[in-house]
């Protein structure tokens, strides 16, 4: 089976959302109840006068070890391939999945009271199409792919986000800086 991930140039990120908006689109993600399976989102580092942000499309990173399916107590959380889904109907809403996510990937919804998270629109991809927020994105910076031309690119995370030598996010950051 293709085990996918993705590859992420935050150089290219120019905080326009349309992953976001695509990837609600696509999945008919509801809107109003602040559930967001892809979001940008904007890390600050350094001090004044060398402040730097640096934009960082994120979702479920599908890890390849993911404590959120191994602490689910309903059984929810199930792989695809290499995707992990949940089941709407098995989930009970309790919220240990968001809890060990080290990305903050599942997201509990509070009129459903259900959580859900980034299907890495397995529906596309068995259509041979990718994910809506890959498509979507106007600069590259957000890009998807199989996973074994990806996992030696650029490095494993950006400065501040969890170690992901456990999960084994599917996941890539290219930080080289631009060359003149």
């Amino acid at each position: 089976m293709t085990s996918y991930g993705w590859l992420f140039d935050p150089k290219r990120c120019i905080e326009c959302s349309a992953c976001e908006a695509a990837c609600k689109q696509w999945n008919q993600v509801e809107t109003g109840v602040n559930v967001r399976w892809r979001r940008v989102l904007r890390q600050e580092s350094g001090s004044f006068p060398n402040v730097r942000v640096t934009a960082i499309s994120m979702a479920c990173n599908h890890c390849e070890n993911a404590f959120c399916q191994k602490v689910c107590p309903a059984r929810a959380i199930w792989r695809r391939g290499s995707m992990v889904l949940i089941d709407s109907e098995k989930c009970v809403g309790c919220g240990q999945c968001y809890m060990f996510c080290p990305y903050g990937a599942p997201q509990f919804n509070p009129v459903t009271r259900k959580t859900s998270k980034c299907t890495m629109c397995f529906d596309r991809v068995e259509q041979g199409l990718q994910p809506a927020c890959a498509t979507a994105c106007p600069t590259g910076a957000l890009q998807w792919g199989e996973w074994k031309d990806i996992e030696n690119k650029g490095t494993d995370r950006m400065p501040g986000m969890a170690f992901p030598r456990q999960m084994q996010p599917r996941i890539r950051f290219i930080t080289d800086p631009w060359r003149a």
